[in-house]
């Protein structure tokens, strides 16, 4: 298998010869749209990532969660408290992954206003990932996430239920 370097690649085949448009804007605005651009661009990283540690950060608190019901299975008012805490972290959890989320889209936006401003180039190659597809992507990690805080929640009250039965 036979693999293909840059320059063998043949730009021609090309409907129409690309035309290079520069960004109009002059060069310290210019170089303040790049930096906004890279902070909301480690922004959106920033969150995402928050996101993902906040999953872990809840589910490891239903782990604790358990161990102190396992450790305390006499006292039947304590384990109703944990079953309760348990179902407060994981509302609270869930409305963070949201608003870390809608601080995302805010970002993204900001990147679209952004991107409008500089060269046509920069727009033609950040728009390859079609907005539906990172969509889709997006709101189904999303959705993977708040499943895996209720997956959490619903294993942590069976194993509370077994302690009484």
């Amino acid at each position: 298998m036979a693999t293909e370097s840059l320059k063998d690649i043949d730009i021609s085949e090309e409907e129409e010869p690309f035309e290079l448009v520069e960004s109009e804007l002059d060069e310290a605005t210019h170089a303040e749209m790049l930096m906004l651009y890279t902070e909301s661009a480690d922004s959106i990283r920033f969150a995402k990532a928050q996101q993902w540690k906040s999953v872990g950060a809840t589910l490891l608190v239903f782990a604790g969660l358990v161990a102190v019901a396992r450790l305390t299975k006499t006292d039947v008012s304590l384990v109703k408290t944990v079953a309760f805490l348990s179902f407060l972290v994981s509302a609270a959890a869930i409305y963070t992954l949201v608003l870390y989320q809608v601080w995302q889209n805010t970002e993204r936006e900001k990147l679209r206003e952004i991107a409008g401003n500089l060269s046509n180039l920069f727009v033609k190659i950040r728009t390859i990932k079609s907005t539906r597809e990172a969509n889709v992507h997006r709101y189904t990690l999303l959705i993977f996430m708040i499943g895996s805080i209720l997956i959490g929640n619903v294993l942590l009250i069976l194993d509370l239920q077994k302690l009484y039965q």
